[in-house]
């Protein structure tokens, strides 16, 4: 996974820059710099970056006013923040942006590399949370509403994926009949309509993956 991540460093030093870039290439990470706040902020808006490591110190706009703003319509970012301070207002600032840690500089490589560690771990998870795989290739991505079998993406109505999407976000369980009605058609149900649906969207998916609970409803059988 280190392969394809990107990060974005932004440090005025030159000498802790360098190092730390040296650093994180060496781990074979993607790593953009720049000196200051505002080019990190076209940088993160132009690459949407996996981690973002800031010096609180930078110029223009500060690594906290720069986590802020990311924060305003990111959440999922994974944002590291390094400084020479130990001011608690800081502190305290970066545990209301959820950041993923606040390193004192010099920031140690083995803090680094356990710092980064819980970042992949975060990206992990949001990553199983968009994408529910039915086999090892076979999966539907909920963010891009897109079913990709075979590496290819499979095209679905309005129906299917409403009720792909219905199964595969309460896949812990059996979905009623009654639920399927009331979130997939507006007015009543009919048994041929349901059956109809299934048998087309099955064709669509890789083998087994919705399975019937005669009377009941239907459930979906996923990877993860």
């Amino acid at each position: 996974m280190l392969k394809s991540l990107n990060v974005l460093y932004a440090e005025n030093e030159d000498i802790i820059r360098e190092n730390v870039v040296e650093a994180l290439e060496f781990m074979s990470m993607k790593v953009t710099s720049v000196t200051n706040g505002e080019e990190a902020y076209k940088e993160y808006l132009k690459n949407k970056p996996d981690i973002i490591i800031l010096d609180i110190e930078i110029p223009i706009c500060n690594g906290l006013e720069l986590a802020e703003k990311i924060r305003i319509k990111d959440k999922d970012t994974q944002i590291i923040i390094a400084t020479k301070s130990t001011n608690l207002e800081y502190l305290l600032k970066a545990v209301e942006l959820n950041l993923v840690k606040y390193l004192l500089k010099p920031v140690s490589l083995n803090d680094l590399k356990s710092t980064l560690t819980i970042c992949i771990d975060n990206l992990k998870y949001k990553s199983e949370r968009i994408n529910k795989y039915f086999n090892d290739n076979d999966y539907y991505n909920l963010s891009e509403q897109c079913l990709f079998v075979n590496k290819k993406i499979v095209r679905l109505d309005n129906h299917e994926r409403d009720f792909l999407e219905l199964l595969l976000r309460n896949h812990k369980r059996i979905v009623f009949y009654s639920e399927i009605e009331k979130q997939i058609w507006k007015n009543k149900m009919s048994s041929a309509a349901i059956r109809s649906l299934v048998r087309n969207l099955r064709k669509k998916l890789p083998d087994n993956v919705i399975e019937n609970v005669s009377k009941t409803g239907y459930k979906v059988i996923i990877k993860n």
